[in-house]
C-alpha cells in the first residue's frame, strides 16, 4: 500500500514504484472513477473500455458492441 498526500491545488503524486508498474509518464493522462466506497485511476489507453470492466454492476448478460454503439452515437450528438 502507498501513501500520498494532496497538493493545496488538489494534485496528487504517485509513487514511483505505481508510475513505473502502470507505465505513466509526467504526459500521462488518468482517467478517475467514482466508485461506491472511493476511486478508481485508470491510465488512459491501456485496456481501453476493457479496464471498466465491473466498476458497474450489473444483472444478466451484457452486449458490449450495442452499449458501445450507443456511447459513440451519443458522444457524436453532443459534439454536433
Amino acid at each position: 500500500m502507498s501513501l500520498s498526500k494532496i497538493s493545496k491545488k488538489g494534485q496528487l503524486t504517485l509513487p514511483i514504484e505505481i508510475r513505473r508498474k502502470y507505465n505513466i509518464s509526467n504526459a500521462s493522462y488518468v482517467r478517475i472513477i467514482q466508485l461506491e466506497d472511493g476511486i478508481k485511476l485508470v491510465p488512459v489507453g491501456q485496456g481501453g473500455i476493457a479496464s471498466l470492466k465491473g466498476v458497474v454492476k450489473v444483472d444478466g448478460e451484457q452486449d458490449f458492441k450495442a452499449i458501445r454503439s450507443q456511447v459513440m452515437e451519443a458522444r457524436y450528438r453532443a459534439d454536433h
